[in-house]
Formats: C-alpha cells, structure tokens, sequence
C-alpha cells in the first residue's frame, strides 16, 4: 500500500519551475524553491542573536559548576555539556550555510565568526571537564554509573574519553599543550581547526599569480587554480602541457616556502603526538578515531601489491591518445569522447531512486524526500558568490542539508548520489542514536557516499544507450579508481614518509619532499609514465597534506564502498541490512567494528583487492569496445 500512496503524492506535487544553470546570475534569480530552507536551524536573524546570548548563559552555567564528586553532579554537567554542543552546533552550521551561499557578504562572514568563536569558548570548557572526567578513578566512575540512571546514556562518551586516559598530561602540561594549538583531544573535525602552517599554505598559494596561457584558439588567457583544471584537462596537448608547465613551474619558483610551511606541519603535528606519548604522529592521529594503524599501513602495502592495473590504466591512455609517453598533464583529459546526454535535475530526480533501490524502500522513502527541492534539504544551482563544489552537513534533530552545483551534466548526478550518501548516513545515525553517539568517524564518512557512486555507475552501465555512452561510464569509473584509490594513497604513503623523516630527525627541505614525491609517482605509473621537470613539486598543490592523516580515509572509503555495494549486489537483503545497520550504527561502536559488521575488514587486502579486480575488468570492457569502434 505505501508505494502507491507515495507515487500519488508525487504525482500531485506541483512541477518544478524551469530553471537553466548560470553562476553568474544572483541569488534571487535562482527560483525560491531551488533555495535551501534554514529556518528548521535557527528561524532568524533575531532568533541567530538570541541563540547566541542563550549560549553564552549556558557556558557561564558550564563555567561554574561545582566539583564533579557526585554523581548527580555528573550528571547535570554532561547534561549541561551536550545541551550546549548542540545549540553550539546549530548556530554554527546555519552560519556556515548562510556563508555558502554568500561569500563576500560582509554580514555572513561576522555571523560566522561569531558562532565560530561561541564552539571555541565551548571547546575551552570541554577541556575542563574532560580533565575532571579522566580524573576520576574506575571505582569511582563505575560507582557513578551505578548510582545515577542519567549517566547511562553518556556511557560511550565517557569510555571513549576514558580509552584514551593515559595520554593525558598533568595540568601545567595540558595549559601549555592548549596555548601550542593542541588538536588531538577536539570533539569537531579537525580539518574545522586549521593551524597556523596551513593558514600560512593557503595565503601563499592565495597570493601566488599564475602565468598568462595560450588557450586553444591561441587565445591569452590569465592562468589560476580556479580555473587550471579546464585547461589542464584540454583535448590539445599544447593547452594542458602549458598549464601543467605554468602551475607547476609556479611552484617550483617558490618550494622553499612551501616546503617550510609543510615542514611545520609536520613537525606540530610530531611535537604533539610525543608531548602525549605516543611513539609516532600516524598513531596519535589515528587513535583518535581508535583506529589501528596497521589499517594504513596495509592500504599502502595492497595498493603497492596492485600497481598492475594502473599501469596497464596509464598504457591504455598511452596508446587512446596516440602518445609517446604519458606525461603528468596526459592524466587529466577525457580518456573517450564524451557521448553522456544532459541530466537536467528532473530527470536526476527519477534515475537516482531508481539506482539505489538496492539500498530498499526506507533508503528510497527519505531519498526522494530530501531530492524534493520543496523540503528544503537541497541549494540547487550556481550562483554569484555561491562557495563552489558541493557537500552535505547535518547537525542531531534536523534533516541533512546538500549543497550542490547543478549543471545538468552527468557528473552532476554523481556528485548528487555522493552527497545524498552523506546526508543519509547522517539521517539514519540520527535516526537511530542518541545525540551523544549519532556522529560518525570521520573514517567511516566516506564509505556511504561511495556505495552510492558505485550502484549508481552499475545502473547506468545496465542503462546505457550506446557502446559510446557505455565507453564513457567505464572511462570515469576506471579513473574514479585511479584518483581516489591509487592516486590518495600514494598521498598517503608520501603523508606518512615525511613524518617518518621528521621523526628521525631528517630535515623536510624542497629537495627532499621532491624527490620522495617524484620516487613514489614513478612506482605508481609504471613504465609508460615520464615525469617532467618540475612534475616532483606536485606536493605543494595539495592542501589535504595539512589535514592530519584524512587522506588515507578516501582510499578506505572507495575500497569498501566497492566492497559493500559488490556484497548487496550479489547477496541482496541480508548485505543491504547490515550496511545499513553499520550507517545507523553512528559512533555506538568503534569505527572498525560497525565496519566488520557490513562485511568489510580494512585490515586485510581484500577490499583493495577487490577495486584492482572491479579496475581490470573495467579496462578489459572498454579495450573490447574501443576494438569495436576500431580504436
């Protein structure tokens, strides 16, 4: 019955109003309804000051309570805590939200500031009471628990802060650990808590003005990182190599100061690790999220194991695009012709659910909703001072928000179902726990929005109208494996040997990060590959090497996405079910442990494995087209 109730419903919602994608129009030039709605955050400007002033009640609240030596105190202080976390929550992400969709607004960027500045006054408290918390001895804690029902629903909180208790400094250490930039006991992401060294990344490479270009009509053009991935990925050879020699060349003019700001990364990030004991910046890092760090190194050990069909990846590009040598700029065109029609929204609309049915009809009920603009979830289309890209963010007891830039092209709706598996991870975590554990590992965050990806790419395969269009999904799921698979991983190796060196006492100069980085993208591309001159200096393009060993967590995501969505194709319900338990699991579990449960075990090579097969026989289907087509 409840199936064609919901076709009904549809059917009688009102037809979206025509809209054709322009990032240069304004705002309100974008219909209303392609307009997310934030009043389910925070109602208003009014209610936006007012949430900040009940905030700043509930730290002085926070501030002065008592001693937490009963258990009731406990009680009402973690209470008082989570209260305050998540009214802190909310303000910060509809300032956030309300950034995204006005960048230069003078008035968005103070709002943001402001509920920044609330969650770091939380985040200073937070320090206070987890000190009082790792205080207490196991007695007095399990006595506690005993003694009063309410802390039974902290019980995750506190044995996740009590895991790692022994890293804990006595105060005047903890005092000076904080005033240094101290990152690894933040409840936020910490890619939200950027350093002084990356601060000092991104205005160099703010400030850094790229060369002028020949475009392919011979045109000069003004080269910058906002627009270098068009010409970069340009079908003329000569476009592509002049950007790759002009970004790169650019580079290279100023390593020394970027390998000084990276350097310093490094090294904080070694100096904190050790200030609380622990033997390497990889474990600290990793435990925070209590991962094992035998995880990243076997992901680097069974990528390294199936360098195979990369290479052979990197010789088929060799021979489709009739070159000598595959050089680094040879990586970014179209490897076919593009043959994909447009995918205007309506149609996204219809082809999503239709892809992930698999994931069944609870999963496909609250996909439709949030794709339903009128529900507020979704800010559709491009528009002036709009931030680019696309992303989902969620705060407990309000459904997920999705930012897009919809452009009517097929990578559009990839990027639609990669954000959707975002949006509902968070929807069903916070269906199913509590606000203290409807969170999820920032290692498990990727994982859903793959196995949208790949049921999404398999549904296309199946739907594909000619060898053309079927050449062309084969292309970008092969190199999807490529960049997010085999390309972070070898950031990820590179991420880690730098710390190593640091660790040993080895200076982190542009030579010596040059030359790792050029040792490592030989391995990777094999024998058909030549490096340029200045090809080694592509470390300094890459922000994620400030973001604290993240990187690795895409390559996991992808290969057990692969994983997951290869077991509910071949089993059906039961995998379905248990990946589903695994996104509603939230941070009930340990990360890896709700993992298993879906079927996946990042610490044996299967799943890389299994993403070097899927690569194979990608390569193998579009070898017999191309013969095909006589390519």
């Amino acid at each position: 019955m409840l199936a064609p109730l919901l076709l009904a419903l549809f059917a009688a919602a009102p037809p979206l109003p025509p809209h054709t994608p322009d990032a240069s129009v304004e705002r309100a030039q974008v219909p209303e309804v392609y307009r997310w709605k934030l009043e389910p955050l925070v109602a208003g400007e009014q209610a936006f000051g007012e949430g900040l002033a009940e905030a700043a009640r509930l730290r002085e609240r926070l501030a002065a309570r008592g001693k937490l030596t009963e258990p009731r105190a406990l009680a009402d202080a973690l209470g008082l805590y989570f209260e305050t976390r998540l009214l802190t929550n909310r303000l910060t992400l509809h300032a956030n939200l309300r950034l995204q969709t006005a960048e230069r607004d003078a008035a968005a960027q103070d709002r943001n500031l402001r509920a920044l500045d609330a969650m770091a006054r939380l985040m200073a408290l937070a320090g206070g009471l987890r000190d009082e918390v790792l205080a207490l001895d196991d007695a007095a804690l399990a006595r506690a628990l005993a003694a009063e029902p309410r802390l039974a629903a902290y019980r995750p909180y506190l044995a996740e802060l009590r895991r790692r208790r022994s890293r804990v400094l006595h105060p005047e250490g903890e005092r000076v650990l904080s005033l240094a930039g101290d990152n690894l006991w933040a409840e936020i992401d910490l890619n939200e808590l950027p350093s002084d060294h990356e601060k000092a990344y991104q205005a160099l490479r703010a400030d850094l003005v790229l060369p002028r270009i020949r475009d392919e009509a011979g045109k000069e053009v003004q080269l910058t990182f906002s627009n270098m991935d068009r010409y970069r990925a340009s079908p003329d050879r000569r476009v592509r190599q002049e950007a790759a020699d002009a970004v790169l060349g650019a580079l290279r003019r100023y390593q020394d100061a970027f390998a000084a700001t990276l350097a310093g990364q490094v090294n904080l990030s070694v100096m904190l690790a050790r200030a609380r004991r622990y033997p390497t910046a990889l474990e600290a890092y990793l435990d925070k999220d209590g991962i094992d760090p035998a995880v990243y190194r076997n992901l680097v050990a069974a990528v390294r194991a199936n360098l195979a069909p990369l290479h052979r990846y990197v010789s088929l590009r060799k021979r489709v695009l009739k070159l000598d040598r595959v050089r680094y700029c040879d990586l970014y065109p179209p490897l076919v012709r593009e043959a994909s029609r447009p995918v205007p929204f309506a149609e996204a609309m219809r082809i999503l659910p239709e892809a992930l049915a698999p994931l069944g009809p609870e999963y496909g009920k609250v996909l439709r909703q949030g794709l339903d603009p009128s529900h507020g979830w979704i800010d559709l289309y491009p528009h002036r001072d709009k931030a680019s890209g696309a992303s989902s963010s969620g705060v407990y007891g309000v459904h997920p928000f999705v930012l897009m830039n919809y452009q009517d092209e097929l990578d559009d709706l990839s990027t639609l179902a990669h954000e959707f598996g975002h949006a509902l991870h968070t929807w069903l975590s916070n269906g199913a726990q509590p606000y203290v554990t409807a969170g999820y590992a920032p290692f498990v965050a990727e994982i859903a929005s793959t196995v949208n990806e790949k049921l999404l790419s398999e549904h296309l395969l199946r739907t594909a109208r000619s060898d053309a269009e079927r050449l062309q999904l084969l292309s970008e799921l092969a190199n999807k494996i490529r960049t997010t698979i085999y390309r972070q991983t070898l950031f990820a190796e590179f991420e880690l040997r730098a710390h190593a060196a640091a660790e040993a006492g080895t200076p982190l100069t542009a030579a010596w990060l040059g030359h790792t980085y050029g040792e490592l993208v030989r391995a990777w591309y094999g024998p058909d590959f030549e490096l340029g001159p200045d090809d080694e200096v592509e470390w300094a393009l890459i922000p994620h090497f400030y973001y604290k060993y993240y990187m690795f967590s895409y390559a996991t995501g992808l290969s057990a996405g692969i994983a997951i969505a290869e077991r509910i194709e071949k089993q059906g319900a039961p995998a379905r079910d248990a990946y589903l338990g695994m996104l509603r699991g939230g941070m009930s579990k340990p990360p890896l442990e709700l993992l298993r449960g879906a079927g996946v075990d990042l610490s044996r090579p299967e799943a890389v494995e299994a993403a070097a097969r899927l690569l194979e026989r990608t390569l193998t289907e579009m070898e017999r087209l191309l013969a095909r087509q006589g390519g």
